[in-house]
């Protein structure tokens, strides 16, 4: 033990003195290009309504990535994307065609809708008899989770909550096979109505969507249908009223598209490894559940007291689907850029998505924070680092990340097609730098996810923020392998160390309103500051201090 503890002080106190060299003179010059009037010249461009909130795949969205790139251009950060070729002019039929690398990555998505062609049936057997009742899409049900056009027609399982917990030793699936059904499943989780209940406290799953969605995956489901103890009975939108659509100003006769009607994936050799998950009306529940011989409310007062499964397969009841989709093919970019190193195949990758949610309801959805916020950060962070003169032990990344808001594609597109991931030493991201909470009256906090392995990253952060003056109140939190919505996911998967930085959540978030003029214009300049510090001295130690085992050579 007294040698872990001397090893633990030695590790802090090379790192003080390791970063001793972030206080020089190179170093404040370059602090002193990230200020106000340079973030908001840029943020005021970029979250501007020419942009049109930036959706991927816009017009909008092609004249932000062509800003960020010449941006690059003008601090000197060098292309890093797609080679690109020139052709001989008509009259230089001498002249030999040039590669060279561009500013852009480029890459396919499939965009998809579900479309009219619809139709979900129950179809029950009973003495011979055979009966189908046929039910419509937006008034009985609607779904998610397909990208492609499929016909399903199979027998039904309940199964509870649908829920795993090894420790708990809780299997909703253990008595049950699910392989080739549809599932019925309730929402939540024993007890989750009920905050003073054993279960709830033994259970409070952190991402329980997606772990309901992989549980029924594995155990070999081919579809969901969510059962609600407290199911809408206003499930579809009314045809016979004016004014049959409101949203926030807007009064119209028919629905607008809205930004989450249309789903993407990358373009790749096989379907998502997803199932269709179906909402039901309250009468269509009914209806089913009668079936299956359940009462919603009995069952989860029992399920919260035993956590005992209750799951149980369903003798004489098909579901009949057919889901169709409306699909286009579409071309985005990530913007890529690089200041090489003394170490060429060393890697650290600083990265912000760039594209928000685009024109929708006659609104520009103009995504100031989320991310214009990030996206300049990460461009500051750049020009800081070419001001300061010196040239870097390791080779730095810069990407302006695209298609985050369709499900983190970019940067998912870039870890999957990197030549060697062995060779990044490291992620940083930000997401979302420029506001407060309404709980946060000071205006300084920020939080900072990262890798548990980085061992100094707190102590190292906590310096900067002293030495240079920085007004952050920063909350950490290390786990061994982040995850969450913003593009550090796809890096952290893959075992990269990351580091993710953002301010906070606010009313803003996915609304018109997420405008320019709310930033909070010196907190964003702090994390800025602090960013670049902490890339700085990442890009120029051996990372040894921070206890990050690379297998690069």
């Amino acid at each position: 033990m007294r040698i872990k503890s001397i090893f633990a002080q030695l590790t802090i106190a090379l790192l003080f003195m390791g970063s001793s060299f972030v206080q020089g003179q190179s170093v404040d010059e370059a602090l002193k290009t990230i200020n106000e009037t340079s973030l908001k010249g840029q943020l005021n461009f970029l979250a501007s309504d020419w942009m049109e909130g930036r959706e991927s795949e816009t017009k909008g969205a092609y004249m932000a990535g062509d800003y960020i790139a010449s941006i690059f251009q003008v601090f000197g950060i060098e292309p890093f994307g797609d080679m690109e070729y020139t052709f001989p002019l008509k009259g230089q039929r001498a002249a030999i065609p040039e590669a060279k690398p561009s500013y852009f990555q480029s890459f396919n998505i499939v965009k998809y809708k579900m479309s009219e062609k619809q139709s979900f049936s129950l179809i029950t057997e009973l003495n011979g008899a055979r009966l189908t009742k046929n039910f419509d899409y937006g008034i009985d049900y609607n779904l998610n989770g397909i990208e492609t056009n499929m016909d399903i027609d199979a027998p039904v399982v309940f199964v509870g909550y649908g829920i795993k917990n090894d420790s708990l030793k809780i299997n909703d699936y253990a008595r049950v096979n699910v392989r080739g059904k549809i599932i019925a499943r309730l929402d939540g989780y024993p007890g989750f109505r009920d905050t003073t209940s054993s279960s709830y406290k033994k259970l409070k799953f952190r991402n329980l969507w997606n772990d309901k969605e992989r549980w029924a995956s594995e155990s070999g489901a081919i579809g969901v249908i969510n059962l609600s103890a407290y199911p809408s009975k206003d499930f579809g939108k009314v045809s016979n009223l004016p004014f049959r659509y409101k949203y926030g100003d807007i009064e119209a006769d028919k629905t607008p598209e809205r930004y989450y009607e249309k789903k993407a994936v990358l373009v790749i050799d096989s379907l998502q490894k997803t199932i269709p998950v179906i909402r039901i009306s309250a009468r269509l529940q009914n209806e089913l559940t009668s079936i299956i011989n359940i009462d919603i409310f009995s069952f989860e007062q029992t399920a919260k007291n035993d956590l005992k499964p209750g799951s149980k397969e369903i003798n004489g009841l098909r579901i009949g689907l057919k889901a169709g989709v409306k699909s286009e093919l579409m071309t985005v970019r990530n913007v890529l850029g690089m200041i090489e190193g003394e170490n060429k195949n060393e890697f650290i990758v600083v990265g912000a998505h760039y594209d928000h949610l685009g024109k929708y309801s006659e609104y520009i959805f103009n995504g100031a924070d989320d991310n214009g916020s990030g996206t300049v950060g990460m461009m500051a962070i750049a020009r800081a680092m070419k001001a300061s003169g010196k040239k870097p032990a390791k080779s730095i990344i810069f990407a302006a990340w695209t298609a985050e808001e369709k499900g983190l594609l970019g940067s998912e597109y870039f870890v999957k097609n990197f030549r060697d991931l062995s060779r990044i030493a490291m992620n940083v991201n930000f997401d979302m730098i420029g506001r407060s909470s309404l709980k946060d009256s000071v205006g300084n906090k920020c939080g900072m996810d990262y890798t548990k392995i980085f061992g100094g990253f707190q102590e190292l952060s906590q310096k900067n923020v002293k030495n240079f003056g920085l007004n952050l109140d920063l909350k950490y939190t290390a786990t061994e392998k982040p995850s969450g919505g913003s593009d550090y996911a796809p890096f952290a998967a893959r075992d990269i160390p990351v580091i993710a930085f953002m301010a906070a959540m606010h009313p803003d978030y996915h609304q018109p309103s997420d405008e320019v003029a709310k930033i909070e214009w010196k907190k964003m300049e702090d994390i800025v500051k602090l960013g670049f510090l902490n890339i700085y001295e990442f890009a120029n130690s051996d990372l040894k201090g921070f206890k990050i085992p690379l297998s690069i050579k």
